[in-house]
């Protein structure tokens, strides 16, 4: 059995599919099938897959077993991280129809439940600490991202705005982005976020920002995704990409137990939180009965 499941680029992949594709012709047809239509088969589930080259959904299962994965899935969420930034939406959507009436949802949870399992390993370590240390920082905390990628800042910033002041949203063409680069860069935090398709205008803006002695922590799904070389800290957290679009799920769930970690350790927060919620009751902010 390979021991090394994780394949980084097509050519390790290719490697494990040549090593397996030796011991049965059965795994030699498996693994062309997925050599030329690796794209498909992330919105495919197993039994689909095994009806689709006809054969045995229990051959499937032990081919992704000899390549070393537990089954199908594991082996799926790390074949989304090497195509996800290659998928365009014409393709999500000519595939994702070609699969809806096999039913991909049972496919898309359980790599999303796969994903979730995985943050125990990423809220840990240095690059983890050092993004926990920005937040509970007494600098001004500018959170930056771009398209889709952006959607998680409101929810990331509505929360830190309750636990602490000086929480800003910097987003292409609006004035906070352009006034990044007169900042000092000792005098503030910079929290990105970067997932697949990487937008190229915040690439070039870390860019920019990384040259003129900014500390960036980044959140991105990969260590070969364009921003990690320009953070002084990257947490990795996987996104699923077996569905019309990228699901955020889990990179929301990681922001929120981030911020929960922050919390037991931030000075003053119960006090605030108080100062809040007697505004909100001022305010009738929330319906009552």
């Amino acid at each position: 059995m390979v021991t090394q499941k994780a394949f980084r680029s097509f050519e390790e992949l290719e490697s494990l599919f040549m090593h397996v594709a030796k011991e049965s012709p059965t795994y030699q047809k498996i693994a062309i099938y997925i050599e030329k239509n690796y794209l498909r088969i992330i919105f495919m589930t197993a039994n689909e897959l095994a009806e689709k080259m006809g054969v045995s959904q229990g051959s499937v299962s032990r081919f992704f077993i000899a390549l070393g994965y537990h089954g199908y899935n594991e082996f799926l969420r790390n074949l989304q991280r090497l195509v996800s930034k290659q998928l365009t939406a014409p393709q999500r959507l000519q595939y994702s129809k070609e699969h809806d009436l096999d039913n991909p949802l049972r496919t898309i949870l359980d790599v999303e439940l796969g994903n979730m399992d995985e943050l125990i390993q990423s809220m840990q370590g240095e690059d983890y600490d050092k993004m926990l240390q920005a937040i509970l920082s007494d600098k001004p905390l500018i959170l930056i991202s771009a398209r889709m990628s952006a959607t998680i800042l409101p929810y990331v910033s509505y929360i830190l705005h309750k636990m602490r002041p000086d929480v800003s949203i910097a987003l292409p063409d609006t004035p906070e982005w352009e006034a990044l680069e007169l900042l000092d860069p000792k005098q503030v935090n910079i929290i990105a976020v970067a997932f697949p398709r990487y937008p190229n205008i915040l690439i070039q803006k870390c860019t920019n920002l990384n040259q003129k002695g900014f500390s960036i922590c980044a959140l991105t799904d990969s260590r070969f995704s364009p921003i990690v070389n320009l953070a002084s800290a990257c947490v990795l957290v996987s996104v699923t990409t077996s569905s019309l679009f990228d699901i955020y799920s889990t990179p929301i769930a990681f922001f929120n137990l981030l911020l929960r970690d922050a919390a037991k350790q931030m000075p003053g927060l119960e006090a605030r939180m108080e100062k809040i919620e007697e505004i909100e009751r001022r305010d009738n902010v929330y319906f009552t009965h």
